[in-house]
């Protein structure tokens, strides 16, 4: 019997075939071409036997997996077979056979063939489902049979109807039809009846068991169905075979195009499962082409008598074949070397018969070596050899999918010559250990299915998953004739000689490696003409150029230029990953190094890049987490030297300072953080991807597999570090820019800018403006000139902030959020220095800071940052703007209208800005001024400096395009220096007389 997990026959990848037994086993169908060669393995002649003539004899069994020797529509789904169980005591190999002819129709006959104590056997076995049918006592007996279903009429439950063991289904379906019809006329009186015909309905066989409901119904649960071809008899179906212990069994009736349907979705969802049913396919393909003559044109009698050939039948054929041949040759003798009647014999033999299990080798064996080297003058010798043995050595490749030739195996007792590709998506790998197969089982509770291995192979380094290989429908977007192969993570492959680590296009003609030992040549004959070889024989190799020195001409020429190239590409071996890493960081750790803003992220990236598609997939988590290590340890020094430079807490000495800032200083001091904050948010960008992308690469791989659960916490903590490194930056720079602005904040409310000194110098200014002809419009920006001193050192922070942030091309949401972090503190701090000073509450004084801060604003505007400006400064805005309001138009306002006019002002500060405000010595706040009654007036009036923004981490698409050639001559210059280091570092390994001069 063919199992459902038998590496025997997962490993042929054939059409297991049409496996035939005795009547209590299985009963199978076959063509008038006999199975091929190079697929089938059948039980001996002893073990095999045939019913010649059963008109009625379904198929071996009522699972899914086998389909009716004549259903319109199998559905090969796999289930468990239920038979009846084959007879307790051994029997001869002749009594077998002659069963075969003392078979008949009736019961009484084939028990008094097979003996009571078989009897006995089957009296035990019969399961009791007497409510779905009534079993006949004779042949001639009518029974009951019940038909389930509402394929007719909506909520119908079943039918019962009369019929005989000659009764076909057919014959029951029509039945059926009949009864529904008449109640459908008794009911409609003068409707037209619907007619409907036996063509469009099928009958099936269903195995199932009735289950109890919570709420105490009863609810048949379908174990398996098949479906009954017409021609067959559903009582001596319910006779011959019966459900095992717990099932039972009942027919029900579909519309054939809703069953056709139904199979067709559950087929697709076993290709996408991974499964194979090749047998069944291959079956349905030889019932639909056995015969020659039409389905009406022939009965299910001759159907028997032409298709159905039992093993039995093929031995005794190929033993009087054998004989006749003989005979032939002991009258011939002398005569012809070779009997050609013999060699037409063997020739049209197409099916493969096995041996016992203990001949199976050396038959194989014998096919494959004794078979291929023996001279013509042995010839006459074939006929001594069993024609089983010259069955297995005729093997043609399928035409209609692609296949894999053994091309170096490593147990000829185990391995097959073809290894055909039958399903969209194919697994080579190895038996799994029973620990192994406890945690597939283990991860199948817990719904992460494993993908099934379709060809199981006995090498010691092969994998439990080694290679898969995917096609057609399983990869819709590369071209017709073209597959997928990538390897299972650990699973050692080569493509064409080269080592692949990653899913690689597999074509028909190349050359795959499995571990050390396994050697396959893909074809696929579907494609034609057939492509030559990838790999180049030896024989064919171009001989006509005699040995000279150009081959090392020509390894000096490509490695020119490769050191030139302007690819964004760095090869390096995975045993110089650390030292490459350390010669980037060390080299390219520092604004002024000279490879540019971002060296060490264009570097690196390029370095990741090569590692994640041409080398070991364990390499390249390593070394995400090893270059976000070294960032951080340099950024942690960069912070402590600046710490220095810059303490939180001003010494004594450094009081007197404090209103006298430098800019210039802190600036120069801020280029190292924000330059690696900006290098530090590309690499997070560039990580994140290439993380993605392995995530993509492990979808087929065994869910929770350790390895790559180990892999993708790496990748984690590389995240985690980058994030830590730009957090910290950003908290620097930030606190430090605050900081400085802190003092210069109070000269903007303090500045008159309409005082003479401040006009002179404003004036001064703009005719220095106007002197500068050539000055561009980056120029007229970093030019602070034309503001009041006061007010340009407080522009000066912005234009500083500004300058760092393009010249370490700092990505523009990080740059959005560190000014909008800038002014959130200009804004929180001016409006509370405001509200403090009630003395500012007069027109006057508004109205000079209302000035300060439109020069603020319009330099903001100009430089490109005055949306993010106007957003977070829009409440101080708004309170300036208050107090700009003409007193005579304030002193004739109500509450109510101020409040609709600033309705970012809270009530609090509302009424702290109309009780305190100038009106004059003697007047007193207007009645109008007081809120209503019931106004909460208890809120703080002052803004809180932690309702800052939040730092969002950027998750864009890298701007570091490595598609695109190295983008400037800097980082051209370090690549090629990269380069030459790395050829260094190579030709250091390599003996004197190898190595290659530049």
């Amino acid at each position: 019997m063919e199992g459902s997990g038998s590496p025997r026959f997962r490993k042929l990848h054939f059409p297991v075939g049409l496996w035939i037994n005795s009547p209590r086993k299985h009963f199978a169908k076959l063509g008038r071409r006999w199975p091929s060669a190079i697929s089938v393995k059948s039980t001996t002649s002893s073990d095999a036997a045939s019913l010649h003539e059963a008109p009625s004899v379904p198929s071996s069994s009522l699972s899914n997996s086998t389909p009716s020797l004549a259903s319109p529509s199998p559905s090969p789904s796999p289930s468990p077979a239920f038979l009846r169980p084959r007879p307790a005591g051994p029997q001869s190999r002749t009594k077998r056979i002659s069963q075969l002819f003392l078979r008949g129709r009736s019961n009484s006959d084939r028990d008094r063939a097979v003996g009571e104590k078989e009897r006995e056997v089957w009296a035990h076995s019969a399961a009791s489902s007497s409510h779905h049918y009534l079993p006949v006592a004779s042949s001639s007996a009518p029974g009951l049979i019940k038909i389930y279903g509402d394929a007719f009429s909506s909520g119908a439950n079943y039918r019962s109807l009369l019929a005989n063991i000659h009764s076909t289904s057919r014959q029951l379906i029509a039945q059926v039809i009949t009864r529904y019809t008449e109640r459908e006329r008794e009911e409609t009186e003068d409707a037209v009846v619907q007619k409907h015909s036996p063509e469009d309905f099928l009958l099936c066989d269903v195995i199932g068991k009735p289950v109890q409901q919570p709420d105490g119904a009863i609810k048949w649960e379908t174990e398996c169905r098949r479906g009954v071809a017409p021609w067959e008899c559903p009582l001596m179906l319910v006779d011959m075979w019966r459900p095992k212990d717990g099932f039972e069994r009942r027919f029900e009736i579909y519309r054939k195009e809703d069953y056709e349907r139904e199979e067709r979705e559950r087929e697709k969802d076993r290709e996408r499962e991974g499964e194979s049913h090749q047998g069944v396919r291959w079956r349905r393909s030889r019932m639909s082409s056995g015969g020659g003559l039409e389905e009406a044109e022939r009965g299910h009698r001759g159907r028997n008598t032409e298709l159905r050939r039992s093993i039995s039948d093929m031995n005794l054929s190929l033993r009087r074949r054998q004989g006749n041949h003989l005979s032939n040759e002991a009258r011939s003798t002398g005569n012809q070397p070779n009997n050609s009647g013999g060699a037409q014999d063997r020739k049209s033999i197409v099916s493969m018969i096995n041996p016992q299990p203990v001949e199976v080798r050396a038959s194989r064996a014998e096919a494959k070596v004794g078979w291929t080297n023996h001279p013509a003058d042995d010839e006459k010798d074939y006929s001594n050899c069993d024609l089983e043995v010259m069955s297995q050595s005729l093997i043609l490749p399928p035409t209609d999918r692609p296949y894999f030739l053994l091309l170096q195996g490593f147990d000829q007792s185990k391995d097959f010559v073809l290894y055909i590709m039958a399903g969209h998506t194919h697994v080579f790998g190895r038996k799994p250990t029973v620990k192994e197969r406890e945690k597939d089982r283990e991860r199948e509770r817990k719904g992460k299915r494993p993908l099934k291995v379709d060809t199981f192979l006995s090498a010691p380094d092969v994998l439990v998953r080694h290679l898969l290989v995917r096609r057609d429908a399983a990869v819709p977007e590369t071209p017709k004739g073209q597959a997928l192969m990538r390897p299972f993570r650990g699973g050692a492959v080569t493509h064409n000689g080269l080592t692949v680590y990653r899913e690689t296009v597999l074509k028909p003609g190349d050359v795959i490696g499995l571990g050390d030992h396994f050697l396959f040549l893909y074809r696929d004959p579907r494609v034609t003409p057939a492509p030559p070889l990838a790999l180049t024989l030896p024989w064919q190799a171009d001989t006509s150029t005699p040995c000279c020195p150009s081959g090392l001409v020509d390894r000096q020429e490509a490695l020119r230029q490769y050191l030139g190239s302007t690819e964004a590409v760095l090869k390096f071996h995975s045993r110089h990953a650390d030292t490459l890493l350390q010669e980037i960081i060390s080299k390219n750790s520092s604004p002024d190094s000279g490879g540019g803003p971002l060296a060490p992220a264009y570097l690196l990236s390029i370095m990741i890049d090569h590692a994640s598609k041409h080398l070991d997939p364990a390499l390249t988590p390593q070394i995400l987490l090893r270059s976000a290590n070294l960032i951080k340890e340099i950024v942690w020094d960069n912070i402590k030297e600046f710490g220095d430079k810059h303490p939180t807490q001003n010494s004594p000495d450094q009081e007197g300072e404090k209103n006298t800032p430098n800019v210039q200083q802190l600036s120069s001091d801020l280029r190292p953080l924000i330059f690696w904050m900006s290098n530090a948010t590309e690499l997070l960008n560039f990580f994140q991807v290439k993380v993605e992308t392995m995530e993509k690469e492990w979808e087929f791989e065994a869910p929770g597999d350790p390895v790559l659960t180990a892999d993708m916490d790496t990748c984690s903590e590389a995240l985690a570090q980058l994030d830590d490194v730009i957090m910290h930056t950003f908290q620097q720079c930030v606190y430090h820019l605050t900081k400085t602005l802190y003092s210069l904040l109070p000269a903007l409310l303090d500045t008159n800018p309409f005082s003479s000194d401040e006009k002179g110098k404003e004036k001064d200014g703009a005719r220095g403006a106007e002197g500068d002809e050539n000055k561009g419009e980056e120029g007229a920006v970093d030019d602070v000139s034309v503001l009041p001193p006061k007010v340009a050192g407080l522009v000066e922070v912005y234009r500083c902030s500004l300058m760092l942030s393009r010249e370490a091309c700092l990505s523009p949401p990080l740059t959005s959020q560190t000014f909008g972090y800038l002014f959130f503190f200009t804004n929180t701090s001016l409006l509370n220095t405001l509200l403090e000073r009630d003395g500012l509450f007069s027109w006057s004084r508004a109205v000079q800071i209302r000035t300060n801060l439109d020069l603020v604003l319009d330099w903001l505007q100009g430089a490109g940052l005055g949306d993010i400006a106007s957003e977070f400064m829009k409440k101080l805005s708004v309170t300036v703007n208050f107090l700009c309001i003409p007193k005579t138009r304030l002193i004739q306002s109500s509450w109510t209208s101020l409040k609709e006019e600033h309705e970012l002002l809270s009530h609090a500060q509302l009424h702290h800005l109309l009780t305190h405000y100038k009106l004059g010595p003697t007047r007193a706040p207007p009645a109008s001024w007081a809120p209503p009654l019931g106004t909460d007036l208890t809120g703080d009036i002052f803004e809180s400096f932690l309702d800052h923004p939040p730092l969002i981490l950027p998750n864009e698409t890298p701007r570091l395009d490595l598609s695109q050639p190295i983008p400037s001559s800097e980082l051209q210059k370090e690549v090629t220096r990269l380069r030459t280091f790395l050829w260094g570092l190579d030709q250091d390994e390599l003996p004197a007389n190898q190595r290659t001069r530049l």
